[in-house]
């Protein structure tokens, strides 16, 4: 289920702090290349994708660049979107989301609310070897979150988050959790990079804090911190990109099933299946963004992450390489937003990944 938390609230959600709500939509930069010079800049973008535990994922994505204010030259430009989606394993979700930049990018707010129901595995270490168990998840969220620029390049910001999970096993056994959280989110962004959407120099760092206390009416009390590092390097006088990466991200209690970091998506791509997951992850990673054409792009990337408290102890540190390629076309040349297909292979495990904007 947190794939798909990855996918609804990560790739479309572009904001700094990994996961579950990270990276592409950029919490950093400034005006100038990163606005529109149209009133409304509109494009509708079809949604494909294929995933080993998925299947084949069709959809579509309509997303709109604007301006809030015109006299605003500083602010980057604001988006909002849609996403519809449905896999052949009758997996679905929808989802809105924007993001809004405003007042001389002194504020950004970020809104995101959804609905699914997502058809995955989990590994299970049975006593003889183990082997993967289906679930379906339904789900349904909505979360809104504010920052605000203290000093240059530093932002505090404050979220709040409801998440329902209903989730049913594939077992003889009836073994349905359901699970409401209300999740109460600090973050710090320290953003120096050149370019909210597509940044050639510069880096940022997130750190993230979400909490479910009890006073909210949190069955289970815990919190989760996510810290991220993104760096990047012009090439070719500017017009290629190495991007690099760090994430570490753990738990502080018992996190409950729909909570727990599974390794794919961003961090790292190549695994699809869901096998790897536990209470903390770390991974690092590179990438090199090749732009041959004035609206293409090829990506090649590898990385390497790990679990620790995993559902099957053997997992714990055990090494998970990453390594694939991407091909990028810039839909918003103004801001050069991209989407794209990125293929990975990992440990006995590959995926493919439609892509709304980097993966970091």
């Amino acid at each position: 289920m947190k794939l798909f938390l990855s996918l609804l609230i990560t790739s479309l959600l572009f904001i700094g702090s990994n996961t579950t709500y990270s990276q592409s939509f950029g919490t950093g930069g400034g005006g100038g290349d990163t606005r529109t010079d149209k009133k409304i800049d509109f494009m509708p973008i079809p949604y494909i994708n294929y995933d080993r535990s998925l299947g084949f994922s069709i959809g579509a994505l309509p997303m709109a660049m604007y301006n809030l204010s015109q006299k605003d030259t500083i602010s980057p430009s604001s988006v909002t979107g849609l996403l519809g989606m449905w896999t052949t394993n009758d997996s679905w979700f929808g989802l809105v989301f924007s993001k809004f930049y405003f007042n001389e990018d002194r504020y950004r707010v970020t809104f995101a609310a959804g609905l699914g129901s997502i058809n995955f595995q989990t590994f299970v270490p049975f006593p003889f070897g183990g082997d993967f168990v289906d679930y379906n998840t339904g789900v349904n969220f909505i979360k809104v979150e504010v920052q605000r620029r203290v000093v240059k390049h530093l932002f505090f910001g404050v979220n709040y988050m409801n998440t329902d999970f209903n989730t049913s096993f594939d077992v003889v056994k009836d073994t349905t959790l359901e699970s409401n959280l209300q999740t109460l989110g600090l973050v710090v962004s320290y953003d120096q990079r050149d370019n909210v959407y597509y940044p050639y120099k510069g880096h940022i760092g997130n750190v993230n804090l979400d909490m479910n206390p009890e006073f909210l009416g949190n069955e289970t009390q815990n919190s989760k911190v996510s810290i991220d590092f993104n760096k990047f390097f012009a090439f070719r006088r500017g017009k290629d990109v190495l991007a690099a990466r760090v994430f570490i991200g753990f738990g502080i209690g018992d996190l409950i099933f729909n909570q727990q970091f599974i390794v794919g998506e961003s961090d790292i791509r190549g695994y699809t299946q869901g096998k790897y997951r536990g209470n903390a992850m770390y991974n690092i990673q590179a990438e090199y963004r090749w732009n041959f054409h004035k609206r293409m792009a090829i990506n090649a990337f590898g990385g390497l992450a790990t679990v620790s408290g995993a559902n099957d102890e053997s997992q714990n540190g055990t090494i998970l390489p990453g390594i694939g390629v991407g091909y990028r076309y810039n839909v918003f040349p103004k801001n050069h937003m991209n989407v794209g297909l990125d293929a990975a292979v990992g440990n006995d495990d590959w995926g493919i990944y439609f892509r709304i904007g980097e993966a970091f």
